[in-house]
């Protein structure tokens, strides 16, 4: 058995800028509001990144795919020279290594193993669950492999087959921990919050007290918050940063916890941890600053709200915030551009409302069409709901997904990759978008074949 080749590549559920995903878990996953509101089922999803296919879960990756020492062969030297190509990062030549391996052997379950991993790295779809799907029937009583494809298949919106294949590394082997947390992010994704909550507590017996489970730690906290469980939430959040104190989302939500446990003290010491170890971080910073406004501490609570409205120049509650705290502190002055600012933005809304109201029933209208079959005159419907409120990322998918429909394939990538730019956690444009880019290739070499 070798020693020193590729130990373990990483397969990441967040779809960054670019086509390598990086981290573990995202750390935007079950992000509490800024009001810190207890989070709700629609915040407890799996993050899906902006797609566009192109080196780098954001944020953390679902999980680590393990390549274990059992999967690997001595003597295989075009494999393990695949395996050093991605290690060093050269995931294009791998895979030009590794498709050659399984044309000339068809079951070396390492090549399809490490290939399917590879292309779902580099977001080519279709290959990449095949070749899954063929390293599952060659090992299919491996309840890693089935943990593996599951996790390929969830990196592309298969949320129903990923679900399939976590279920199934789990009857193979109740003792796998990374499949445990697997199956609770996609159950609590689907809003079955207390079994996803009960996996999770079956991988953290699993783990035990070791760093890497402050990540499950973490995730059972935000279970409990979106079932408004504040105590357990924030049992759960002391023992994620007594095992990884380094974590600065954890202590940002401990904080946010506590606030809504009316622990102010503990809060605020909790919310200063997080900003010190990220000041980046301008939810964190929020907390603090409304924190302190509420104690009267208004220099403080300045401090933290201007970094805070750095993160996000345009967000309504730090804007409030910091108006307040400005006129507390006697700065009339300083204070008069973000009360315009505020104005403009409720004006903004308010036009805005009443424009998606007329281009919301253009969009009816469009859905009423494709339904009864005529998807060209439902494209025209939500084209127009388009022009008349073009940041409508609702209009936009059903415009995109209505140009899949018409095999418009490279139309259809822009209007998606769009809709993902918007909305960066839009798993159906998403989905959509691998479908479309996989088609749209099919229909190239067509043309090339057939010209």
């Amino acid at each position: 058995m070798r020693s020193a080749a590729l130990q373990r590549e990483y397969l990441f559920l967040e779809m960054g800028q670019s086509s390598n995903f990086s981290g573990i878990y995202s750390n935007r996953v079950f992000r509490e509001s800024k009001q810190n509101r207890p989070n709700r089922l629609s915040q407890i999803v799996i993050a899906m990144r902006r797609v566009r296919v192109k080196p780098c879960f954001a944020t953390f990756a679902l999980l680590a795919v393990f390549l274990p020492a059992e999967h690997l062969r001595a003597g295989q030297t075009s494999l393990e020279k695949a395996e050093s190509l991605l290690s060093k990062g050269a995931t294009a030549e791998a895979v030009v290594v590794l498709r050659q391996i399984v044309a000339d052997d068809p079951r070396n379950f390492d090549a399809h193993l490490l290939l399917g991993t590879a292309l779902a790295l580099v977001g080519e779809r279709g290959e990449s669950i095949n070749q899954m799907a063929v390293a599952a029937q060659l090992r299919p009583d491996s309840a890693s492999v089935h943990n593996q494809y599951g996790m390929v298949l969830s990196r592309f919106i298969e949320v129903k087959a990923a679900r399939q294949e976590f279920e199934k590394a789990l009857e193979l082997n109740p003792a796998l921990a990374e499949a445990h947390v697997n199956l609770s992010l996609i159950l609590a994704q689907a809003g079955e919050l207390i079994a996803a909550g009960g996996h999770l507590d079956r991988a953290i017996k699993l783990q035990g007290d070791v760093a890497a489970a402050a990540q499950t730690h973490y995730l059972r906290a935000k279970i409990w918050g979106a079932q408004n469980q504040i105590d357990k939430s924030i049992d759960e959040l002391e023992k994620s940063i007594q095992l990884r104190p380094e974590y600065a989302e954890a202590w940002s939500d401990l904080g946010g916890m506590r606030r809504l446990s009316l622990d102010s003290g503990g809060a605020v010491q909790a919310l200063e941890q997080a900003v010190a170890l990220n000041p980046h971080d301008s939810t964190a910073q929020y907390r603090l600053g409304q924190l302190f406004l509420q104690d009267g501490e208004t220099a403080k609570a300045l401090d933290h709200l201007k970094i805070a409205l750095l993160g996000d120049p345009s967000d309504v509650a730090t804007l409030y915030s910091l108006d307040r705290a400005l006129r507390k502190a006697g700065k009339l002055e300083e204070a008069k551009p973000i009360e315009k600012q505020l104005a403009e933005l409720r004006a903004k809304s308010d036009r805005a409302s009443t424009v998606a109201l007329a281009a919301s029933r253009l969009n009816d209208e469009g859905i009423a069409m494709e339904k009864s079959g005529d998807v060209r005159a439902a494209l025209a419907k939500y084209r127009a709901a388009l022009d008349l409120d073009p940041t409508g990322t609702g209009f936009q998918l059903n415009f995109g997904l209505a140009l899949c429909r018409l095999g418009r394939w490279e139309d259809a990538i822009a209007e998606l990759r769009e809709v993902l730019r918007l909305d960066q956690d839009n798993q159906e444009a998403a989905k959509a978008l691998y479908i479309a880019i996989d088609q749209a290739k099919a229909q190239r070499g067509d043309a090339r074949k057939h010209p």
